[in-house]
Parts: structure tokens; sequence; C-alpha cells
């Protein structure tokens, strides 16, 4: 009998790996997990990194393609691994690489236009793999004026909401987010936005200045000092204290923002403890929008293995109980937006709708999701 698996696939802004992970949903469960993460290759992985603006046709083309081929062969490594046979599988869900994400509107050829582009073909991933493919999720919701993003808070209510306990669920990859699931709550109470930068200032600056991909345990950070003036520059960016609904990426969080602060005329070391404040303080700035007291804050991605970050994020939210999410016993910090990604593959089999509006701003419920034959 088939287990009726899905198989999810996120590669986030930092770019740090190509995360997978497979999971059953039966009876609104989540069993059978298994998660891991496989590496770019040196050439792909530098190549999306610089990506900061143009890009021609071609190139835009070659990418999309040569990505997810990248993709198959992690995900058939991931199969043969884990011994996963493949009409265990009932498809894929596929985020892909996001390279431009603007949900306000602006004039574009004589209309007012938002759009969002992620990297990655469905169809091709499809054939590949033999494997029914999901893809393009962001779009509909945007379709009917919502924001395409967070995604993840429908799968937070599904499996990480506590009856008893008002829980933020914060997630720390380039960009960082939180899903604030009130205690017993109903879906329409449920709150999640993007805060601000995660990893990805950091990463740049540790590229820049020590040729590192990034602050390995907040070793770097804990180093330095941190630099009040630059610090409260970082803090008055619009997008802080910008009003929710709201979602951002690396149009605003780059390499200009930080040459906008002067970061770079600070210490090396210093640059980054400044750095590491700002995102740990940005993130307890928005946590206190919806929430001040008692609340156990649970916090995931890359972001949950820099110890320095974590105390920072302690000392701005001293009432937090901070935890890591877990399900089934397993530790899912690293593993739950692959999880979401094969959560909203089932629900676009199961033909039930995977955004929320009262985080997104859409006008509705809308099923998420091309679906692509393998």
């Amino acid at each position: 009998m088939s287990k009726e698996l899905y198989i999810g696939i996120m590669t986030g802004t930092s770019v740090d790996a190509i995360d997978i992970a497979s999971a059953s949903f039966a009876s609104g469960s989540i069993t059978d997990i298994v998660a891991d993460e496989f590496s770019f290759t040196s050439e792909l992985q530098s190549y999306l990194k610089s990506l900061t603006g143009d890009i021609t046709l071609k190139s835009l083309s070659q990418l999309n393609i040569r990505y997810t081929e990248e993709i198959a062969v992690a995900v058939n490594e991931f199969l043969s691994k884990y011994r996963i046979e493949k009409s265990d599988v009932k498809a894929i869900g596929f985020h892909g690489q996001t390279l431009w994400h603007q949900p306000e509107l602006e004039l574009y050829l004589g209309e007012m236009t938002s759009s969002t582009y992620q990297l990655g073909s469905a169809t091709h991933l499809a054939i590949l793999t033999g494997i029914d493919t999901v893809g393009d999720f962001r779009t509909a919701d945007m379709t009917v004026g919502g924001q395409g993003a967070p995604l993840i808070p429908i799968f937070d209510y599904a499996f990480l909401s506590d009856k008893s306990r008002d829980t933020i669920v914060l997630n720390i990859g380039g960009i960082a987010n939180i899903t604030y699931l009130p205690a017993g709550g109903s879906k329409d109470e449920v709150i999640a936005f993007d805060t601000g930068a995660g990893n990805c200032l950091i990463d740049l600056a540790m590229k820049k200045l020590f040729d590192k991909d990034y602050d390995k345990n907040g070793e770097t950070g804990r180093n330095g000092k941190l630099n009040e003036a630059t610090f409260n520059s970082l803090m008055s960016e619009p997008f802080i204290d910008k009003i929710y609904p709201k979602s951002t990426g690396k149009e605003l969080f780059n390499t200009a923002l930080l040459a906008k602060h002067k970061v770079y005329s600070l210490s090396p070391e210093d640059a980054i403890s400044t750095l590491t404040h700002f995102t740990a303080k940005s993130i307890a700035q928005n946590i206190d929008k919806v929430i001040k007291d008692n609340y156990t804050l649970k916090i995931a991605g890359g972001g949950a293995r820099n110890s320095y970050m974590v105390e920072l994020i302690n000392h701005y939210s001293p009432n937090a109980k901070i935890e890591r999410p877990v399900l089934n016993r397993i530790d899912i910090s690293d593993s739950r937006e692959a999880l979401l990604m094969a959560y909203l593959a089932y629900l676009r089999l199961e033909e039930q709708c995977g955004n929320m509006p009262t985080v997104t701003g859409s006008t509705r419920e809308v099923i998420l999701g091309s679906l692509a034959k393998g």
C-alpha cells in the first residue's frame, strides 16, 4: 500500500543549501518526517549569491533550467539515501529561489502592477524526477490582492499551535518572519509577517570583511561591540515599523542598505556585532506589535544556530520562553520551510486553500500552486 508521501524543497534567500523534507499528511496529522540538506555546486551557489540586479534574458532562461537540474539531482539523492520509492511519493512541493518579490503595486507600462518571481521550473523538475510537482505558490494570493507571503502560517497553525499558551514561531533565514498563534485561537486570529533582515546583512558583511559565508555560532559578532549610532540608523529603516501585513526581501536588505548606513566604516567585528543587534532588535520590536508577555518563542532557520543572535533576541524579548520547534520528537528548526512546501503540495492535490487572508491581506482564500505532471 502506498504511503502517499509528499516531498518539499526549499532554498532560501541565504542560498546556503537545498533543504528537502518528506512527510505524510493523512487525517490532518503529520507523520513519517524525514529531512536533510544538500549542497549546491560552488558555481551555482556563487552565481545565485551574486545576483543583485539586472540579468539578461538568456542568463535568466539558462539559470532557470540549470537551477532546476541541480534540484533534481538533490531529490534523487534524497530518495536513494532514505530508500524512498517514487511510487510512494504523491507529489513534490517546489518553492524555487526567490529572485524578485514586490507585493506593492507600482506604475508599470501604464498599469499598476505587483509581481513575484521564483527561479525554477516545476515542469522540468516533474519530468526529471518522474514525480508530479507543484510550484508557483505565491502568484494566486497576489492575484487576489495579497502579499504572496508569508506562506508558512498555514503550516504553523496546523502543527505548531498550543491550546494553552500563546506562541510565536520565528524563522531566521535570509529574511526573518514571525507567526503569532494565540492559545486555542482560530485560523482567522493568526498573524504573520516579515520583520526585516534575518541573516542576509550579516552574511553579506561576513563575506566582504572576512571572506566567510556566515558568522558561525555568532563568534565574530560576539567579539565585537555595538555601535549605537549605526544601530539607531539601521533601526530607522521605515520597513521595521511598517504596519503588517508586510513582506520584504533582498530588494531592500542588500549591499546598498549597508552602504547607506555606513556599516563598513566600523571595525569588522563591530560591524557584525551591530548587524546582529539590529536583526535581534527588529525581530523583538515587531513581536511587541502582537504580544508582549508570557509566550513561547520557537526559533527556526539558520539563525537558530547563531547562539549570539539567540542571546540578543532573549535580551530584547525578556518575557519569551525560547525553544526550538519540535514535531514527533524531531527538531524541525532546519526543515520547517521544506515541510511547508510538502504540506502546500498536499493541500493543492486535495484542492484545499493554502493562503491566509488575515496574514497576507488578500481578499479571499485561494488554492495555491500550479501542478506539473511527472
